[in-house]
């Protein structure tokens, strides 16, 4: 009896071990130990800053490649051409060219024509007004078309450029949108919560005048307060005047812009910001009055779009351009299902080095790169096989305007159907200035998928303190690598625990995470990941 006992626990204890071989939730979330001291490194003083295209970005490239080749991932970078030989770790680097520009000099003239003959006034660059210049530069003489707030929702009766001719001509908009100033206006209520930042910014604006065919475009303030010289000012106060040199810090950090090469859907016409001189000059003589006409449009919420009378303006925009090499780094677990595939993301680059400072990152984004390694090792260390391919993924590029997964997303070879998820992490180790408890997290998810947010409840509320959720709405979004995905319509999960006063400054150093926090992020990721992979078994 005892023999035949002990044979039966023998047999449910091997069962219970297939069981847990085959149990996908037998993937441990990563410890602390097995994602700070990646954190530490990629976000240390050796990396420079991890600027992409400089030394420090192909030092952390390098580093996130050797560590994909340490966990054991297959290689899911450029395929090698034939006869060509490579060494194991550049298998797993997808290179790619961006371009990078920078304007160099400029030049504004406002011209007023009337029948007594015409006059010039020449603005001052850095003065009178900033200017952000396309990647090719332009020299052109044009009419200028006030065009409301330069926005544009059909579906909610509103378009500031409706019976609008700006095709060749300069377009002059207000910062802002319809009633932005008057919460109490019916614009507000109409348009407020709608827009948002995002959706009445700069480059909202731009694509919007860019699709009319408008060659350039002014934006200017209603209330007169930018003064483009006050941001250039050096002595900026009374110490560092007597002590003879500038503030130093992210106040002096200035870049280049970036795009993909051939990417005419996504080159800028050229942006010239106007102080308050330059508009009073600009509008003078044209029968528009800025407060008026906000406040009309607030009350009304209709566009009063209007070509200026007798204004022209001369520009030049004279850019410099060059080609820069940049890398992804990618690794890939093979799944049961290989037609079907799970990207999961996290850019490694971030502001390099600037005026002796160093802009470490460690948070945007060594955070998210150290967490993708985290759970590529911890997958593969399990022995499991996935249900689907699993892809990790470690873009470049993103603090230029997520160039290396829109790289990947506009290149890759799986066709996009077949990623039936991509999740992203950005900022996952600190928490917002606002968040007095620490323990907010955000987790964006589109519109259409109430599963995902369904399964972000779910998963959160495994954790011995659940955080506080933010579920909010991507669409319309691009803050992060998630938006090279929805352009694709594949659904996304990104998740990020907040801006904080150190964002994108030399402050943003290692010393400062919350690394307990950063492990019930990648807990909640890495459960959400288990449970969809048991629905798509079910399905």
């Amino acid at each position: 009896m005892l023999k035949r006992s002990l044979v039966i626990f023998v047999l449910i204890l091997i069962q219970a071990n297939l069981f847990a071989q085959n149990n996908q939730k037998s993937v441990p979330s990563p410890a602390v130990n097995e994602f700070a001291p990646m954190l530490y490194f990629l976000s240390s003083d050796w990396m420079e800053g991890r600027e992409a295209g400089t030394k420090g970005s192909f030092m952390a490239a390098d580093y996130v490649s050797s560590m994909m080749q340490l966990f054991g991932l297959q290689p899911f970078g450029d395929k090698l051409e034939s006869g060509e030989k490579l060494n194991r770790q550049q298998g797993y680097f997808q290179d790619f060219q961006i371009l990078q520009y920078k304007t160099e000099k400029s030049g504004l003239a406002i011209i007023t024509k009337s029948g007594q003959g015409q006059s010039t006034l020449n603005l001052i660059a850095g003065v009178d007004f900033e200017v952000q210049g396309g990647p090719n530069g332009l020299e052109a003489e044009s009419p200028l078309v006030f065009a409301g707030y330069g926005f544009t929702a059909v579906d909610k009766g509103y378009d500031d450029y409706k019976a609008l001719d700006v095709k060749g001509k300069i377009v002059v908009v207000l910062n802002g949108f319809p009633g932005h100033a008057d919460s109490t206006s019916v614009a507000w209520k109409k348009f407020g919560k709608s827009i948002g930042e995002e959706g009445s910014s700069v480059e909202t604006k731009l694509r919007n005048a860019k699709l009319h065919g408008a060659i350039a475009l002014f934006v200017i303030d209603a209330d007169g307060k930018y003064e483009p010289f006050a941001r250039k000012q050096i002595n900026r106060t009374l110490l560092s005047s007597t002590m003879n040199s500038a503030k130093g810090g992210e106040d002096d950090y200035e870049s280049y812009y970036h795009i993909l090469p051939n990417d005419t859907a996504n080159q800028m016409i050229p942006y010239f910001r106007l102080g308050s001189s330059a508009t009073r000059q600009m509008i003078s003589g044209t029968g528009l009055n800025l407060t008026d006409f906000e406040k009309k449009t607030a009350r009304l919420a209709t566009p009063s779009s209007m070509l200026l009378k007798d204004k022209f303006v001369r520009i030049s925009v004279k850019v410099k351009a060059e080609s820069l090499l940049v890398r992804n780094v990618l690794g890939m677990i093979p799944g049961k299902d290989t037609t079907r595939f799970i990207v999961l993301g996290g850019h490694y680059d971030h502001l390099g080095t600037h005026n002796g400072h160093i802009y470490n990152g460690s948070d945007d984004n060594a955070s998210g790169a150290s967490g993708l390694l985290a759970l590529a090792k911890v997958w593969k260390e399990s022995g499991m096989k996935p249900a689907c391919n699993l892809i990790f993924a470690s873009w470049s590029a993103e603090e230029e305007g997520l160039l290396g997964s829109q790289y990947f997303a506009d290149n890759m070879s799986i066709v996009p159907k077949n990623v039936l998820l991509y999740i992203n992490m950005d900022m996952i180790s600190r928490s917002e200035t606002s968040d007095s408890t620490q323990r907010k997290l955000s987790i964006g998810t589109r519109t259409a998928d109430e599963n995902l947010r369904e399964l972000a409840r779910k998963t959160n509320s495994t954790l011995d303190h659940p955080f506080n959720l933010d579920l909010w709405d991507v669409t319309g979004h691009s803050g992060s690598d998630y938006a090279s995905f929805t352009a694709k319509n594949i659904p996304v999960m990104t998740y990020n625990t907040g801006l904080h006063d150190d964002y994108h400054t030399p402050r943003d150093i290692s010393a400062l995470s919350d690394l307990v926090k950063m492990g019930d992020v990648l807990r909640v990721v890495n459960e959400s990941l288990h449970v969809f992979m048991e629905r798509l078994v079910k399905k």
